[in-house]
């Protein structure tokens, strides 16, 4: 005959609890995480009278004091799913509850608890990735957004380490928000400069997937759609292009494939004839050969080098193929998701192609400079 579990009466045979005493273990539970999950959504509470009234239940619900903890991390988890159900989590919201848990010494131990500080720590980096994001490009004069956020970050209970990589994936992020509508404005850039200086980051920092490298691009593109020659490589190694005195050079890609169109032909034909026996095991075969010239186009690889755009020119420079273009000598401009196809304007021209990589900034370029210059 087994006993119940709650009130330690006799439970029956086979039976480690009575119904009733499930029933009233189960409510009181559910009272008390209810109960909870309420106190830490507010802003103010009597911590003794919340502890008076779950110690209250638990006596009559057959719940321990390890039952009381569980139940008060439980609530505490169920008071982050409300705060975060909006999908916002504020800066006040946050410090509420992770004040409760310290008050409550909520260990992470505890399943939900784990859980829970999971995502609040998650939802946290969101809010504070959203509001770097909206600090890099804000244009608004003074640093006040700025300071701002590393007043946010100091508060927060992210590492150096952490903070750092925060800022610069928000800045990340800020970049490729600003090029969405494919146009860099000199407000978001030096807004996105700012940024950099503020928080002492360097190029090297936020360019390990180019986001660096995109902005100075995307703001070639804006001076060069302007009519300005845009004046961004910096220190470059020796160039093997000879440059005419009036042009300047504006960008340098290298690796760049070369592709031609050439014309292949070959003969391609038939035989006719019949088999004579002549002896045994012996053939006699007179036949005629008839055959047509036949031509197909490919492009094939030519070399691989060095692509120059100058303010009057696209150079080439590789192994086996050297050559200069005018714009002025070009008919069409063919863009390609990795690169930009060219036509000459000459008799025998052929299409030329340049596989460089990134198809809409090399297009953009090539085809800006060619309008003004």
């Amino acid at each position: 005959m087994g006993s119940c579990k709650h009130c330690g009466q006799k439970a029956g045979f086979l039976r480690r609890s009575h119904k009733d005493c499930d029933n009233t273990h189960q409510a009181g539970r559910q009272r008390m995480v209810a109960m909870v999950a309420q106190a830490a959504g507010q802003s103010h509470f009597s911590e003794d009278a919340l502890l008076g009234d779950l110690e209250t239940i638990a006596a009559g619900s057959y719940i321990d004091d390890d039952g009381i903890r569980a139940a008060i991390a439980e609530g505490w988890h169920q008071a982050v799913r409300e705060g975060l159900a909006d999908g916002i989590l504020t800066q006040d919201e946050e410090a509420r509850l992770r004040d409760f848990r310290e008050q409550f010494t909520i260990e992470e131990q505890n399943k939900a608890a784990h859980t829970a500080v999971a995502d609040l720590d998650r939802a946290a980096r969101d809010r504070v990735m959203l509001d770097a994001r909206l600090a890099a490009l804000a244009t608004t004069p003074g640093d006040d957004h700025l300071d701002d956020l590393a007043d946010t970050l100091e508060a927060s209970e992210f590492s150096v380490a952490e903070r750092r990589l925060l800022l610069i994936q928000a800045w990340e992020a800020a970049v490729e928000g600003s090029l969405e509508d494919g146009v860099l404005s000199l407000d978001e850039e030096n807004a996105l400069i700012r940024y950099l200086r503020r928080f002492d980051l360097e190029q090297r920092d936020v360019d390990a997937n180019g986001a660096y490298h995109n902005m100075i691009k995307s703001a070639v593109i804006r001076e060069a759609a302007e009519g300005l020659i845009p004046e961004r490589l910096g220190e470059l190694p020796p160039i093997p292009f000879n440059l005419m005195k009036s042009e300047q050079l504006v960008w340098v890609i290298d690796g760049v494939d070369y592709y031609e169109v050439k014309t292949r032909r070959e003969r391609r034909g038939t035989s006719h004839g019949v088999s004579i026996r002549v002896a045994k095991g012996l053939y006699y075969r007179p036949s005629t050969f008839s055959s047509r010239p036949v031509e197909w186009e490919e492009t094939v690889h030519e070399d691989t080098g060095i692509l120059g755009v100058t303010s009057k020119h696209i150079y080439f420079h590789g192994p086996r193929k050297r050559f200069r273009i005018r714009y002025d000598r070009i008919v069409s401009f063919d863009p390609y998701q990795d690169g930009i196809g060219v036509m000459r304007d000459a008799q025998n021209a052929r299409p030329q192609t340049f596989l460089t990589g990134d198809g809409w900034f090399i297009f953009n370029l090539v085809t800006n400079l060619a309008h003004h210059w």
